[in-house]
């Protein structure tokens, strides 16, 4: 068992951070990187008092990774410095007992133009808060309340169907609009449960009022987010909402401070110094 010397709590002895107060509390080097042959990286925190020096190389200041309630208050701190800190369940530099984890889920590591924000693995990724309206692709992964939705942008040869015929006879059935898109409602199971056809340019999603609703997601506001399609694009934008509208990375992200960012069940909140 390993006591934290700032807040006096005792922590598990496979710990790097202190559970309670977020201080490190291991050695001063972090464990190798042999999985992807990176080299190891100190990452004390700002509570140490240790600096890598204002003559280092390439040297690039410290962050903070601040843990977010549900209820929007601030838990943990953790104070980083290094040129590459990874984020996983059982794996890295900072770890959380969270199922939704992979062992290794997410890399932070230094760049010319700031940090940068890696996904490390395929299933459940890495959700980032909006900061203003974005382009959306074919297959994008969308969280907005509790959830997880997949568009699927239509191709032009399936917006406009033949009726079908059997037996000599045209299908008699309901009149429908051709749709651009399609929303689907993706569960722990792995399998879709709904599917919203998107036909309209502008599409509101909400918790009360809009055209797709979700009635029992008490983490939804009311009137919560838009999707649109413009010039063969479909488009997302936060209406306001309470808890914000995320967007799956597909890839490398550079971080902003104050971004908000959502690996599995952790919301952490990146800010510099």
């Amino acid at each position: 068992m390993t006591k934290c010397g700032r807040c006096g709590n005792t922590n598990g002895d496979d710990v790097l951070f202190c559970q309670y107060c977020g201080t490190r509390v291991a050695g001063e080097a972090l464990p190798g990187r042999a999985p992807d042959g990176g080299g190891a990286a100190a990452v004390p925190s700002a509570a140490s008092g240790q600096s890598p020096g204002p003559g280092r190389p390439g040297y690039e200041p410290g962050f903070r990774l601040i843990v977010v309630h549900r209820d929007g208050s601030d838990g943990i701190t953790y104070n980083l410095i290094g040129d590459q800190i990874d984020i996983g369940r059982t794996e890295g530099d900072l770890l959380f007992d969270d199922p939704h984890l992979a062992n290794r889920h997410a890399r932070i590591s230094a760049s010319l133009s700031g940090r940068v924000l890696t996904p490390l693995e395929a299933r459940n990724g890495i959700y980032v808060r909006l900061r203003g309206a974005v382009d959306l692709q074919d297959g994008d992964q969308l969280l907005i309340g509790k959830q997880v939705l997949r568009l699927d942008l239509i191709p032009d040869s399936e917006r406009v169907l033949r009726p079908a015929l059997e037996h000599g006879m045209v299908v008699f059935g309901t009149p429908v609009r051709p749709p651009w898109g399609r929303l689907r409602q993706l569960t722990p199971a792995g399998l879709t449960r709904d599917v919203f056809h998107l036909t309209r340019p502008d599409q509101i999603l909400g918790r009360e009022s809009g055209d797709i609703v979700f009635s029992d997601d008490e983490f939804m506001s009311r009137r919560h987010a838009q999707l649109s399609y413009r010039n063969g694009r479909g488009r997302l934008e936060d209406l306001g909402s309470s808890n914000g509208t995320f967007l799956r990375l597909r890839g490398p992200h550079g971080l902003m401070p104050g971004d908000l960012i959502r690996l599995g069940d952790e919301l952490l909140r990146f800010e510099i110094g």
